[in-house]
């Protein structure tokens, strides 16, 4: 099992023609994103306070589960 942060999966995701691809972008671009947490609800209530535009927070969700598989792989 892999110990990466979301941040660093989010990384694998540039670039998708996706929504998911779209979440990554904006997240790499955010100076502020919580970049080392690995933790649902801190990485939320981030998203939440500071949505971007156009991203809805069922996309972090799906992303969010992705994630979860990518380290168990």
């Amino acid at each position: 099992m892999k110990d990466r942060p979301y941040y660093q999966y989010m990384k694998t995701e540039l670039g998708a023609k996706t929504d998911i691809g779209e979440l990554a972008n904006h997240i790499i671009d955010d100076m502020s994103f919580p970049k080392y947490s690995n933790n649902y609800e801190e990485i939320s209530d981030y998203l939440e306070k500071n949505p971007y535009l156009n991203i809805s927070l069922d996309t972090f969700d799906e992303s969010f589960s992705n994630y979860k598989q990518w380290l168990q792989s």
